[in-house]
């Protein structure tokens, strides 16, 4: 208080703040150890140089500042010093540095997202490599096995077959036996002359067949032997490695801007291709389709819904136990019985170019669209639903089992993500790394890595209801048909944010199963009754 009263009389200080010891010991250490005289001079800062932007004593005038015109006086220029724009701006600075620096780490978060998506990607493309290598030298072993055994049955045969004639070689001699003992009792000496001689005949030529076995080889030992292929006995010599992993750089996403009001330079993240989001995406209908049949007997239930490489629509009808084959102008070309594959087809899915994959109660059928047949049968342990193809393998979901991964070439069955209770999961799509299923028994909507981790849900009952098709556009937004309200949502990738895009004013009535077709960014809708909706994305 004394130094107060002090402060507020003396002349030098009367205008000066006065605060308190706590409100002090509140400022940074760097200020306080500015120093309010030079350390050179010793003497009071009283000037102020805007040219060298530095504080002068009057010793600091006249020994470096003597041909500077604009000296200012150091009390002139504090009286503004908390009330300039300087302070604003550097305030402005630290926020923009803030929120460029928060913008960086979440770059450098959705890179190492990325990198762990890529490894995801080639782990399981080195996981088909694997299971392609070993399903051929499995097959090369069993081409080998039967080789080996049919080369033994051979052997086997062919000495089995001497074996029974030796046998009966035996008996003749038994025979032989008894008939020189009986001679030598019971026959008189006419009959044991003239009978010797016969038998000694038969025997010569015995003996002499016996002599023949070893002329044309049929004694000779045999002796299976196996040559490997030295590529496989030297397998290490010939593939060093499974292939080699670079790390490469591409251009930053972070880039370096100058405001217009500042003298350094500004990192600032800019994206390369603006994505859609769910907010901004507008469907445009194209066209709307109905199959017509001369004769129905049964009402349409489409279940499914998948686009053939060259543009052919194909319509999985569980009704009537049928694929409809469709012109890119929804045309019926032509159609498939799926009567003997079992209670379906619940869904398809393209696998090439005129191969699909069909669901039923008895498993998952691959069937030849254009000579319509069945390839292939896959059996599951229970009803399988929803159905998607992914780089060799079909997702599926399986009632209750839950999802399962299948490779077509050997049939190995994984489960992914297992269930406990008999739930109805009808849709289910894939899309690079993730796996979007539809819950239609609880209205959920799941999403997947594909080594089955849950990585999120979408539950809203005002909204959701009876999920059955899903869909994934090019920006890895979700389409979901909406069975009970007639309508279709789309949902964020992260599936925070949605939206309704379609709904019965757009004559949507019960839709049942959804593709999009990422060629010409279309997205398909059907009724389970009909008709088929086709939409531009935008």
């Amino acid at each position: 208080m004394e130094c107060h009263d002090h402060h507020s009389i003396s002349k030098s200080s009367k205008h000066h703040e006065a605060i308190s010891i706590e409100s002090y010991k509140k400022l940074p250490t760097t200020i306080t150890k500015i120093l309010t005289y030079c350390h050179e001079h010793d003497m009071k800062y009283t000037n102020y140089c805007p040219h060298h932007e530095k504080l002068c004593c009057p010793a600091c005038i006249y020994v470096d500042h003597k041909s500077c015109t604009d000296i200012q006086l150091l009390q002139h220029v504090l009286k503004t010093a908390k009330t300039s724009a300087l302070l604003d701006s550097i305030e402005l600075s630290i926020e923009d540095i803030k929120s460029n620096i928060k913008d960086i780490i979440e770059d450098r978060q959705r890179n190492i997202t990325t990198i762990h998506d890529q490894r995801q990607i080639y782990q399981h493309e080195i996981n088909q490599i694997r299971n392609k290598v070993n399903f051929y030298i499995d097959t090369l072993e069993q081409n080998m096995l039967k080789d080996i055994d049919d080369a033994e049955n051979e052997a086997n045969a062919e000495m089995e077959k001497l074996i029974a004639k030796l046998t009966e070689k035996k008996q003749v001699t038994d025979i032989f036996v008894q008939n020189i003992s009986a001679i030598k009792k019971y026959a008189s000496d006419l009959q044991a002359f003239i009978g010797s001689k016969s038998i000694e005949a038969e025997v010569e030529a015995e003996e002499k067949y016996l002599h023949s076995l070893i002329k044309d080889g049929s004694l000779d030992q045999i002796v299976l032997r196996m040559k490997i292929d030295t590529k496989l006995t030297n397998i290490e010599s010939i593939i060093e490695s499974f292939g080699t992993v670079t790390s490469e750089t591409e251009p930053p996403l972070v880039v370096l801007k100058s405001g217009k009001d500042k003298q350094a330079q500004i990192m600032s993240v800019v994206p390369r291709v603006d994505l859609i989001s769910v907010d901004e995406i507008k469907l445009s209908q194209i066209s709307h389709f109905t199959v017509k049949e001369k004769k129905r007997r049964q009402p349409y239930e489409i279940r499914g819904i998948t686009v053939l490489p060259d543009g052919r629509i194909i319509l999985a009808d569980s009704g009537r136990s049928r694929l409809f084959i469709l012109n890119d102008n929804g045309r019926l070309d032509n159609y498939i019985s799926c009567q003997s594959a079992g209670i379906g087809p619940f869904d398809v899915t393209c696998i090439k170019d005129n191969e699909v994959a069909i669901s039923t109660s008895r498993g998952i059928h691959i069937i030849h669209i254009d000579s319509r047949t069945i390839l292939k049968g896959i059996q599951t342990s229970g009803e399988c639903r929803g159905i998607a193809h992914n780089n060799g393998t079909l997702i599926c979901c399986v009632q209750s089992k839950g999802i399962q991964c299948i490779q077509i070439a050997n049939q190995t069955i994984t489960t992914l993500v297992e269930v406990h209770e008999s739930i109805d999961q009808l849709g289910i799509c894939v899309q690079r790394t993730k796996i979007y299923v539809t819950n239609f028994s609880y209205g959920f909507v799941d999403c997947y890595t594909l080594e089955g981790k849950h990585l999120w849900q979408f539950h809203n009952r005002s909204v959701l209801m009876n999920p059955t098709g899903i869909a994934v556009d090019n920006n890895s937004n979700i389409y979901v048909a909406c069975y009970c309200t007639n309508s279709v949502l789309v949902l964020s990738s992260d599936g925070k944010k949605f939206k309704k895009v379609l709904s019965s004013r757009n004559g949507l009535y019960q839709p049942r199963a959804l593709h999009f077709d990422e060629k010409n960014s279309t997205l398909l809708v059907a009724n389970i009754a009909q008709p088929t909706y086709m939409y531009h994305v935008a």
